[in-house]
């Protein structure tokens, strides 16, 4: 029988769960000793980002990402930080930046399966397609 890699996840996060760091480190190698006997260690990457997605739901934290026309300072990441905090309930955002010139100014805010986008490029566009209306 083939386990999933989200199954295998569930598993390590269970058994390292509430545990200190002496047990965590053994869980771990026994982990890795059942990837081995099982012929699976080819999942570990399928498997690391599985758990750090569980990992991350139960403990509050939510990666977001936001793309610019250039590098944002600290202020307006903290800002940006505040506010996805503020919209999702999270306790901790993980916050990436990307630069994408062709947005031309403004951000593109994304976290779970939301986009915000509050870029030049889109409400130029959207003041075009009312013009030609």
């Amino acid at each position: 029988m083939k386990i999933a890699s989200k199954q295998y996840a569930e598993s390590l996060y269970q058994a390292v769960q509430n545990k200190n760091d002496s047990r965590i480190k053994d869980a771990i190698k026994i982990f890795f000793q059942i990837l081995v006997q099982n012929n699976d260690l080819s999942k570990a990457d399928e498997i690391i980002n599985e758990f750090v997605k569980i990992w991350n739901k139960e403990n509050g934290i939510i990666e977001a990402g936001v793309e610019s026309a250039k590098t944002l300072d600290n202020n307006i990441i903290k800002l940006l930080n505040n506010y996805i905090i503020k919209l999702s309930g999270a306790k901790t955002v993980i916050l990436n930046q990307k630069i994408n010139k062709d947005i031309l100014g403004g951000v593109i805010i994304k976290y779970g399966d939301k986009i915000l986008d509050g870029s030049l490029r889109m409400r130029l566009g959207e003041l075009r397609r009312s013009l030609v209306i």
